[in-house]
């Protein structure tokens, strides 16, 4: 009988172990500049580059554009860009090579973060008037 309930107790907390696992592995996976998962609202966090909190900004992909269409920023600060138009695809791309082509899905996210001075800009294929400038000081 104590040997079931040394079972018992045993699977409880493999279970339990389990659970927790599973959040740390989808932190662990989010590294910068790759495309994420749906996050239905969910705030997108990183840890600062530096001793130096750096800032993050959201950017929406919008029917019409981004929203906003230029930021300006400092060195270290992070942007998440985020599709929220439920009826394209939208390949992202770094005018200035920043970053490889990303595709990204309706309601899915891409972060870089900033590390150097200058002005950025940003546009989506096959779509020229969707355009944003990143000033970095």
């Amino acid at each position: 009988m104590k040997s079931k309930w040394l079972l018992f107790i045993i699977l409880i907390a493999l279970v339990m172990g389990s659970g927790c696992a599973d959040d740390q592995t989808e932190a662990d996976d989010m590294t910068e500049g790759q495309a994420q998962t749906p996050a239905d609202e969910q705030e997108v966090s990183e840890a600062p580059v530096s001793a130096v909190e750096s800032a993050k900004y959201m950017a929406s992909m919008e029917f019409y554009g981004f929203v906003p269409p230029e930021v300006e920023i400092n060195r270290g600060d992070a942007i998440t860009w985020r599709n929220n138009n439920k009826q394209k695809v939208y390949t992202f791309i770094s005018d200035d090579g920043l970053f490889d082509d990303q595709e990204i899905k309706y309601g899915n996210t891409f972060h870089h973060i900033f590390e150097s001075s200058g002005t950025y800009t940003f546009s989506i294929a096959d779509t020229p008037d969707m355009t944003m400038t990143v000033n970095v000081r």
